[in-house]
């Protein structure tokens, strides 16, 4: 019988994170912050390009219940969810998460109301510019549009 042969396996990552490369806390967030800094202006202009879809979007959609309307409104606001809270807009972010929900459930249930669309869409109008509102309005809106789409069950 032949002596067993025995390979030593190399783990790079375990040798990655054994080793003292790389940056430290205290190096990496400043320089996150800073590289996020770069990209402000260009998402909150996204961020208002959305949002001016959705409002586009409101009119047809008053007129009649629009599925592929509807897609597209939960489309942008679900772009609004991935980028608001990074730019210290969360609560529209929440907002604009409630608005995705409510158009979910919409498709889920076959029902569709305007009026329900109508105020999400008057909260994020309202959430694009928190500081213009005391923080307990903006809590106020957010619990109500949580409600509105809790209705729809």
């Amino acid at each position: 019988m032949r002596p067993a042969n025995i390979f030593k396996y190399q783990n790079r990552l375990a040798k990655a994170v054994g080793s003292r490369t790389g940056m430290t806390a205290q190096e990496a967030i400043p320089a996150a912050q800073a590289r996020v800094e770069l990209v402000r202006e260009p998402t909150l202009a996204e961020i208002d390009a959305a949002l001016g879809e959705i409002y586009g979007l409101s009119e047809p959609l008053k007129a009649e219940h629009d599925r592929a309307g509807l897609r597209r409104m939960y489309d942008a606001a679900n772009l609004i969810v991935a980028t608001a809270g990074v730019f210290g807009l969360e609560e529209l972010g929440q907002a604009a998460w409630s608005l995705c929900e409510l158009a979910s459930r919409f498709e889920a249930t076959g029902r569709f109301s305007w009026a329900m669309i109508a105020v999400h869409i008057d909260g994020l109008r309202l959430l694009r510019y928190p500081t213009d509102h005391p923080r307990a309005h903006r809590e106020a809106v957010l619990a109500g549009l949580r409600q509105v789409t809790a209705s729809i069950v």
